[in-house]
């Protein structure tokens, strides 16, 4: 029996993504979003306001990274359904990329997030902090879970562990930062609030 060649599934699974991407935007009226509105970075070659998406050109991340987007936006506009009809292919096209890079695993991770299963965002976080011990983006997904399981206490801890890692792990430029700047930048303003309420809390005439 013949071995199929592991670039040869890996392609027909990834046609397999596109096809369905395709059959969804055939129904869909696809809007493309502007990329400093998502939560993460979008596709290379983003088409302009209201052109088409052409997904024959993506590469293999660039496919999966649409995918992210999509789930992304359905669910910051509280549409669930849609946000998780596109979990499993997004899931796909992300393994089918083989071995991620940060910013990888952190898209991953809030896929996941949307999912439900934050077993395998612990799974992620893991592998961020594996690679970097200060990880920004893996302190802002353990406040994500904490905040989602109400633990104001687990909440607490991530915001000082970016605060503290912060000053770092922006000065090492890392190209996950710049692609998610705008989240960090507020994600840091949040951060920076909790740490003050306490000594606010206890000035003169609070």
């Amino acid at each position: 029996m013949r071995t199929v060649a592991p670039w040869l599934v890996a392609g027909v699974a990834l046609v397999a993504v596109v096809v369905m991407l395709a059959k969804t935007a055939d129904r869909d009226e696809v809007v493309p979003i502007p990329m400093s509105s998502l939560p993460g970075p979008g596709p290379t070659g983003t088409p302009p306001a209201g052109g088409p998406v052409d997904l024959s050109s993506m590469t293999p991340r660039e496919a999966a990274d649409r995918l992210f987007n999509r789930i992304m936006t359905a669910s910051e506009r509280g549409d669930r359904e849609e946000a998780l009809r596109f979990v499993p292919m997004a899931l796909m096209a992300y393994d089918e990329l083989g071995t991620l890079d940060n910013d990888a695993h952190y898209h991953v991770a809030l896929i996941q997030l949307v999912a439900g299963d934050t077993a395998k965002v612990r799974a992620h976080i893991e592998s961020l902090r594996q690679a970097v011990p200060g990880h920004l983006l893996a302190s802002m997904l353990e406040h994500r879970i904490a905040e989602r399981e109400g633990k104001p206490d687990g909440m607490a801890r991530a915001y000082r562990a970016f605060l503290a890692a912060y000053d770092a792990e922006i000065a090492a430029g890392r190209t996950e930062y710049q692609d998610h700047r705008g989240l960090i930048d507020r994600f840091r303003d949040a951060a920076a609030q909790a740490a003050a309420r306490p000594a606010a809390a206890r000035a003169p005439g609070k």
